[in-house]
């Protein structure tokens, strides 16, 4: 989310723009609290979730496959 903020952000440095990583974590802390650092984490994890398990399934198939013992 830090980092959707920063890459956000207008390119002048007008009142409320962010300095850096830290100085924006602060200002959401400050304003939304700590569950404004989670906007958007389902979504993310419903994007990435799927992927990896078949990522991990695939790998232990390819590795059963080539005779290597699972992880």
């Amino acid at each position: 989310m830090v980092k959707t903020r920063l890459m956000l952000q207008r390119e002048s440095m007008s009142d409320g723009a962010y300095r850096n990583g830290f100085h924006c974590a602060y200002k959401v802390l400050a304003t939304e609290g700590p569950r404004g650092l989670y906007k958007g984490g389902f979504a993310i994890f419903a994007r990435l979730g799927p992927q990896t398990t078949i990522t991990f399934i695939l790998c232990e198939k390819l590795r059963e496959y080539a005779g290597l013992k699972a992880i």
